[in-house]
């Protein structure tokens, strides 16, 4: 049995990190409000001012559906890290531990808001440049954890997951800080387009298909169902914040907040379950 401080710290953690997704939901209020402003769709140097999606007969900027995206990953991140520190109460789990702060950098996807409105705003190109590599940062460092959570997974133990933490963080700012970011264009999505595209791609996939196989290895090895359907839910969840993250079309948008919820649903109950018992 783990002891009462190991608890408490990890409740603590769950608070931060549960914090921080309320501040990303809030700044994407603020963001949202300058990019939806009808002075800034119209304005020459905003990419997507004057496209639109019709919804529901209504023409939408292409630029307010995709800084929707954004919010609905903040909305999910806290939705789902309250979910945790709800159901985590007494008992832990380091799969959970690292899953939440990859919770986290999916609700951190407010920071690709930040580069246009800063551009918008008149702020220097080194500005811009600096909240481009937090958001590189912050989706190196989720993919980390979530590497990490599989690894927990599959059978490897410690108690002292600082040093893991501290690694994964410190590995996502140099990756973020070494990356190319063309400054001058911006993806549909609008943040600013990363170098690498190729390489990117498969280091996501690779980690994404990585942490399902330790959930299934952990499944087969324990035999407990808990594993196997928390497998299911994060492949779910992983298909879900690739459409959330790559896309602007409101329809798979949508799709992929609904699949994201669902997924990480599945994950955190299933655990929860197994780990009440422990």
């Amino acid at each position: 049995m783990l002891s009462g401080v190991t608890i408490v710290a990890r409740r603590r953690a769950y608070w931060s990190l549960f914090a921080a997704s309320c501040l990303c939901l809030a700044a994407f209020v603020v963001l949202f409000s300058r990019i939806a402003a009808p002075a800034a769709a119209g304005s020459a140097g905003a990419p997507f001012g004057k496209a639109g999606f019709r919804v529901l007969g209504a023409a939408v900027p292409v630029r307010v559906l995709a800084a929707s995206g954004a919010g609905l990953c903040a909305l999910y991140a806290a939705a789902a890290l309250g979910l945790i520190l709800w159901s985590f109460r007494t008992t832990v789990s380091s799969e959970i531990y690292f899953f939440a702060f990859w919770v986290l950098s999916i609700g951190l996807e407010v920071l690709r808001l930040l580069p246009l409105v800063l551009a918008e705003g008149g702020w220097s190109s080194s500005w811009q440049l600096a909240a481009a590599r937090g958001l590189l940062a912050a989706r190196y460092g989720g993919w980390f954890f979530l590497f990490a959570s599989g690894l927990f997974a599959s059978g490897f133990r410690s108690e002292k997951l600082g040093p893991a933490t501290a690694l994964a963080m410190a590995l996502a700012v140099a990756l973020g800080a070494a990356m190319p970011v063309n400054t001058g264009s911006f993806a549909p999505t609008l943040e600013m387009r990363p170098g690498y595209a190729g390489l990117n791609a498969v280091f996501v996939a690779v980690v994404s298909l990585v942490t399902v196989a330790n959930y299934l290895y952990a499944a087969n090895s324990s035999g407990e169902g808990s594993y196997r359907l928390a497998s299911a839910g994060l492949a779910v969840a992983l298909v879900g914040q690739r459409l959330v993250v790559t896309q602007w079309n409101p329809f798979l948008v949508v799709l992929g907040f609904a699949l994201l919820s669902a997924g990480s649903w599945l994950v955190v109950s299933r655990l929860h379950v197994y780990y009440l018992w422990q």
